[in-house]
């Protein structure tokens, strides 16, 4: 090895420590890692100020000896009923203790009445003549939600489920301390330059995660209050985590070029009105030979129930549960393993695995939810037209944050489409903003079909249908062979009536860029999805879109009644004349005007 070789091999060995002393030497500051600008605690040894929000909370659990029950604004006068009830009833508080008698740390989360998507078939009659209420419990210990519905009158436990594993929305007085951590935090003031202000803040109540740290762990409840800075076309992420009382970390992301809009005034969400008529019962709707209820859920969106074609059953439900929306962070492209720098394990991600931070966004009811993307207005339905003739009609749900389109604020359009000859689409749809111009989306959409004794098939690279005879999942966008050169899959029942299901690869003339879709199929069980569901899995792991939780037992799925799980995975564009899944509000004539670019995905149900 020639001398100038070496002296060329030293002065890089030395400019990867250099680099690594200036990301990280500091132990006992703020440090931050410059090109993905990670914000993360000062060392445990300093003690920061005590928060007085913080410590009222803490008084206020010892005195409740670790259960808190929720405090009177946030109840009616029913919910006090409902409340005082089940602190006294022995199978709602079974999980409180553990074997040894200890108190765990447990807090009612709300109490508000049963909306008809919580609600069994046998308890919907009851609940229609009687008040029934729904209690939701979280336990911090074992990381368990308790979902209890309660008929008012009566004083009695109608049911009682327990969801392992799962977190519920959070409490009025979780978002508070959420707000209250993120504006104490010093790290968050230093990352600003100046003390934070609630104005700047949103997104308190909704839940959030960042990998390498304790909220990636699923055993936190994490939530993260966002401060958005649109002269600066930045925001700073502030993941509180709940569990432990203290800031997690915080993100610097791009919100992306902007120009600031005007609310639009006109908008007006007829909050009392879409409660009773479309969260509190099921709507019928008769049009081109399908028959069809639909309603408004707490959490799961807009859900199709008890769809039949020309007399014949074809759907028991399909919803979209969740959104997984995850941003990306601009760290170094290095194949580098076990590089230790200053004491610390240094990890170098390669850019499109890079996806660190985001949020798991529930679609709700306006009232007794806090899912903070709301319905803007009713469901509606539209005529279907293809070259200038009806072919069917869609129903369509629009989900908006209130300050759409100013970043940080989302829009979602759940939409169903059926035609005349009996296919249908589920379709998701995204209009953007959002928190940053890289972004991946994944809408978790449930299809129950209604088809009896049915069996799946997947269409495989050797251009033959093979049944798939236990639980399992799929990558759609790996296949190499399509029936007909559109069906990947099919769900058909022993006399060979059904489905096949054609993926979206952007045929569908809407300018979508395909699905790219994971797919899960599962034997049905109501407490996986049936009723309202909690949210699922991580917004930031890409490989994991939590349905993985119900393929543990893989089970027997052949002749049984089974569920398609379907997770379109969407990646948006903020670039001039490219926009994709983005929304801006540009200058044009002299106004101010909205301009939508939406990613439409979401796969078509061809008869058999």
């Amino acid at each position: 090895m020639s001398r100038e070789t070496k002296i060329s091999i030293a002065i890089l060995v030395l400019g990867f420590l250099a680099i690594g002393v200036y990301w990280f030497w500091d132990n006992n500051s703020v440090y931050s890692m410059k090109s993905e600008r990670i914000v993360l605690p000062k060392n445990a040894k300093e003690k920061s100020e005590p928060i007085k929000e913080v410590q009222v909370y803490l008084e206020a659990l010892k005195k409740h000896q670790g259960f808190l029950p929720l405090e009177g604004n946030e109840l009616d006068a029913k919910a006090e009923e409902v409340q005082a009830f089940l602190l006294t009833n022995r199978a709602f508080l079974e999980d409180t203790h553990n074997a040894k008698g200890e108190a765990e740390q447990n807090e009612m989360m709300t109490i508000r009445p049963a909306i008809v998507s919580v609600l069994s078939q046998e308890n919907k009659a009851l609940c229609q003549k009687n008040s029934c209420y729904q209690a939701i419990k979280y336990n911090f210990v074992t990381n368990t939600t308790t979902r209890a519905i309660v008929n008012v009158e009566t004083k009695k436990l109608l049911e009682l489920k327990r969801f392992a594993n799962m977190q519920p929305d959070i409490s009025l007085r979780l978002k508070k301390i959420a707000q209250a951590i993120a504006l104490n935090a010093p790290e968050v003031k230093e990352a600003l330059g100046e003390a934070p202000s609630i104005k700047e803040m949103s997104m308190a109540n909704v839940r959030g995660s960042l990998n390498n740290s304790p909220c990636e762990n699923k055993e936190h409840l994490c939530v993260a209050p966002t401060f958005s800075y649109h002269d600066k076309a930045e925001a700073l992420w502030a993941i509180v985590d709940l569990t432990d009382l203290k800031l997690a970390a915080a993100k610097w992301a791009g919100l992306g070029k902007t120009a600031t809009p005007a609310c639009i005034s006109e908008r007006s969400l007829q909050n009392r009105e879409i409660m009773e008529k479309y969260c509190q019962n099921d709507t019928l709707h008769k049009e081109d030979a399908w028959e069809l209820f639909y309603r408004i859920t707490g959490s799961d969106g807009l859900e199709v129930v008890n769809a039949s074609f020309n007399g014949a059953s074809v759907l028991k439900s399909a919803k979209i549960v969740d959104w997984h929306v995850a941003y990306e962070g601009k760290g170094a492209v290095s194949n580098a393993e076990n590089i230790v720098l200053a004491g610390r394990q240094v990890e170098f991600v390669k850019e499109e695995e890079n996806f660190l931070f985001g949020y798991n966004d529930a679609m709700g009811c306006p009232m007794f939810s806090t899912s903070v993307v709301l319905p803007f207005n009713a469901p509606r339905v539209f005529p279907l037209m293809k070259e200038g003739k009806k072919v069917g009609f869609y129903l369509v749900q629009d989900y908006r944050n209130p300050k759409w389109p100013m970043a940080c604020n989302y829009r979602y359009e759940n939409r169903f489409e059926f035609y005349a000859d009996g296919s249908f689409r589920v379709v998701g749809v995204n209009i953007g903003r959002g928190c940053g111009e890289k972004a991946i989306y994944r809408p978790v959409m449930r299809i129950d079909m209604a088809l009896k004794n049915e069996a799946f098939y997947k269409y495989n690279n050797d251009e033959k249908w093979h049944q798939w005879l236990s639980e399992q999942s799929d990558l759609q966008f790996e296949a190499k062979a399509y029936a007909q050169n559109r069906y990947l899959y099919k769900i058909q029942n022993t006399k060979g009536q059904g489905y096949y299901i054609e993926p979206n690869r952007g045929q569908f003339k809407d300018n979508s860029r395909g699905d790219h879709a994971r797919v899960f199929v599962t034997k049905f069980k109501e407490d996986e999805g049936d009723l309202d569901l909690l949210t699922l899995g991580s917004c930031c792991k890409l490989d994991e879109d939590g349905v993985e939780r119900y393929l543990e037992q893989a089970e027997n799925i052949e002749g049984e009644d089974i569920v398609l799980w379907y997770v379109p995975k969407i990646q948006n564009d903020a670039r001039e004349g490219h926009e994709y899944c983005w929304a801006d509000t540009v200058l044009e004539d002299g106004r101010l005007v909205v301009k939508e670019f939406p990613c439409v995905v979401g796969p078509m149900f061809v008869p058999i």
